[in-house]
């Protein structure tokens, strides 16, 4: 179902695709191809605007990342800097 949304959504060739837990759900297989064709999207030069709380596998596909806490960004950056930094992760996230 969640290829289907995101196909339906590039039917229009968007610049932009706002996706919001497309892993919900999910078999951990799935949740790869999920984030497999995401990347794809990034490669061919669309815009992701990612919600997402499995935060491995949308931290190994984004660029910049935001962390909110009850509404609040409390984090706003390069991926990278979560991505490397156990203890900033583990203080923003919990993981």
């Amino acid at each position: 179902m969640q290829m289907v949304a995101i196909s339906r959504a590039l039917i229009g060739a968007p610049g932009l695709v706002l996706l919001d837990e497309p892993s919900q759900g999910l078999a951990p297989r799935v949740v790869q191809d999920v984030m497999k064709t995401i990347a794809r999207l990034k490669q061919e030069g669309i815009a992701v605007l990612l919600v997402e709380q499995n935060v491995h596998s949308a931290l190994a596909i984004a660029d910049r990342a935001c962390v909110m806490d009850a509404g609040t960004i409390v984090h706003e950056g390069p991926a990278g800097q979560l991505r490397q930094d156990p203890a900033l992760r583990r203080r923003l996230l919990g993981v």
